[in-house]
């Protein structure tokens, strides 16, 4: 949908296509990813997936109708529908999938120096937030915006009894114990 974003999928190492450049050799895929928000795409998606393949929805409609092509091929080819929705896992991966380990796994994966590319290099301090929201929202603009939000200040540690007199060797005491 946006020919813009080819040059970012290349540095990603994904092979980008708009939709009029897709040939034979794109079809008969087991999964596809559709993410474009649009409707078009997603019936593209169900064109590209092969004999009871999964198409994997994406995109965010919020609150429209959405038409898709659910005769045609759809059912002779027996292909899945699947929403990408993030908020919970499938019951059967819950006993497995921890929030720790999930939150440990995507901290792993958001620290690949590779997805720096989809973040704008300038930061918006969130005081400055309702400024930036037409160039963040706009067409061609980045995929993530890093917005700053401001630390407040904490008010001072009163010492603690264990720290008076000797505070320097209570701290070395905690330190040398949270390390065992």
């Amino acid at each position: 949908r946006d020919a813009s974003r080819s040059a970012l999928a290349e540095r990603l190492g994904v092979r980008f296509r708009l939709a009029e450049q897709l040939t034979a050799e794109d079809a008969d895929r087991d999964v596809v990813v559709h993410c474009s928000g649009g409707p078009a795409g997603c019936a593209t998606a169900l064109s590209l997936a092969g004999d009871e393949a999964a198409v994997v929805e994406a995109s965010w409609f919020g609150d429209k109708q959405v038409s898709l092509p659910l005769g045609e091929a759809f059912h002779s080819r027996r292909l899945k529908l699947v929403s990408s929705q993030v908020g919970q896992l499938p019951v059967e991966r819950r006993p497995r999938w921890t929030y720790a380990r999930r939150i440990q796994v995507a901290l792993r994966l958001a620290a690949d120096p590779l997805l720096d590319v989809l973040i704008a290099p300038a930061d918006i301090a969130f005081e400055d937030l309702p400024k930036a929201l037409p160039e963040v929202c706009s067409a061609g603009a980045a995929l993530c915006r890093r917005i700053l939000y401001p630390v407040p200040e904490l008010p001072p540690t009163p010492p603690r009894p264990n720290d008076l007199g000797q505070p320097r060797l209570a701290r070395m005491k905690i330190a040398l114990n949270t390390q065992a």
